[in-house]
């Protein structure tokens, strides 16, 4: 529940900067009629958009598990970064069209300092929103965070955009606006491809850990005593909810009140030493000398 009131929290905050910086952007490209900022503020509108997806998916995510829904709701908030994706690549599509459409047919506008001063301020809360939003991400381990974090660097690279073109059009080279545009497209389009392969990996149980980090809770499973043996690690599920899977090989002798005892203190001694693991199952099997040499 702290986890989900925290992102939540983030989310609000950066709703709110968003929209702020999208209808400045619109009201003033609107009024001026200069559709370079116009159009950034549109972009700006999938930052609020994806927050909002991200607070429908956070919901969705914090809910216990139920009948149906045995490991709980976790993969709800990643699929939420798929609905990120799919707007990083409408946004690329939408400026790669304008792009096209101002090279084929240039404009002239009048540019003054309060152009300059709209994008600057707009940029400077879009850095603001990446910085903040990612290094929460990164703290409470949300992958909607941090995937929200790429979108507004994407926005925040669209603005730098338009302000290169005004430093242009003020130059007389009003083309180069639309032909850095399409570099840019190219870098969201990017964004929202490195977002899908991220997810797909934790939607189809990937591994979410390095072969280190694997070999680590097996040492961890190791040192409780009575443990002879553990082998078929098997890891899946998000950064902040890992799911374990391993076989632990244990005296013959031994009773099944004993040897769940030590399945037990396996279970509590891997999630109290990796906070991030939230369900450790464990298949128990007699230890024998002979099959162990012939196995290693």
């Amino acid at each position: 529940m702290i986890y989900a009131k925290e992102v939540r929290k983030v989310l609000w905050i950066t709703l709110i900067l968003n929209l702020f910086g999208a209808l400045v952007k619109m009201f003033y490209g609107y009024t001026t009629g200069i559709n370079s900022i116009q159009a950034d503020g549109f972009h700006s509108m999938f930052d609020g958009t994806s927050n909002i997806i991200g607070l429908i998916g956070m919901w969705i995510a914090a809910q216990p598990p139920d009948d149906r829904h045995h490991y709980g709701h976790k993969k709800f908030e990643t699929m939420a970064t798929v609905g990120i994706a799919t707007l990083l690549f409408l946004a690329c599509i939408q400026i790669l069209q304008r792009s096209v459409v101002n090279l084929l047919n240039p404009k002239p506008l009048i540019i003054t300092d309060l152009s300059f001063g709209i994008v600057i301020m707009t940029m400077g809360i879009n850095l603001f929103v990446i910085v903040y939003e990612y290094s929460r991400g990164k703290s409470l381990r949300s992958d909607f965070l941090v995937a929200d974090a790429r979108h507004t660097m994407s926005d925040f690279l669209a603005s730098a955009i338009v302000l290169s073109s005004l430093i242009g059009m003020r130059m007389g080279y009003a083309y180069l606006d639309s032909i850095a545009s399409i570099f840019i497209a190219v870098m969201i389009g990017y964004v929202g491809y490195n977002i899908i392969k991220e997810a797909s990996d934790v939607l189809a149980d990937a591994s979410p850990l390095l072969i280190s980090d694997v070999a680590k809770i097996e040492a961890i499973a190791m040192t409780v005593e009575g443990v002879k043996e553990c082998h078929k690690m098997r890891v899946r599920g998000r950064a902040d909810a890992i799911h374990v899977d391993c076989h632990l090989l244990v005296q013959p002798e031994m009773s099944v009140l004993d040897a769940h005892a030590i399945a037990s203190r396996v279970e509590k001694r891997i999630k109290a030493e990796m906070p991030q693991v939230v369900d450790v199952v464990v298949h128990l099997e007699p230890y024998k000398a002979e099959e162990s040499l012939e196995t290693a």
